[in-house]
């Protein structure tokens, strides 16, 4: 059993590694990059893609039968980027992280065969 334990905390820190860089990275890098217009971060880096990743991270974590409060490693991290770094309109984007990462989740549970 100690085994299994190694391979559930390799997964939490691959949650916790793309948490960080799509989390925390991504958004100071379109923030703070001069060539990426205002829209354009809003626009691709903070929907697109982000919510491409909740998406991803949802389905990730009931496949690997990681623990709920996973699902909230992701946007607790953009929050507290988007509050200190960023324009403070951007933080209404962490509440819309955490509904499709817990959709993605919720959705993938159900499609799993009993």
């Amino acid at each position: 059993m100690d085994w299994l334990k190694k391979v559930e905390s390799n997964k939490s820190i691959a949650v916790w590694g793309f948490g960080i860089l799509f989390g925390i990275i991504l958004p100071l890098f379109s923030d703070k990059f001069r060539l990426i217009h205002r829209v354009w971060m809003v626009s691709f880096f903070l929907f697109l893609v982000n919510m491409l990743f909740s998406i991803w991270l949802g389905q990730y974590i009931k496949r690997s039968g990681l623990k709920w409060w996973n699902l909230l490693v992701f946007p607790v991290l953009y929050l507290l980027v988007s509050y200190v770094f960023m324009p403070k309109y951007t933080v209404y984007f962490a509440l819309f992280y955490l509904g499709v990462t817990y959709l993605a989740w919720s959705i993938s549970s159900q499609s799993q065969p009993k």
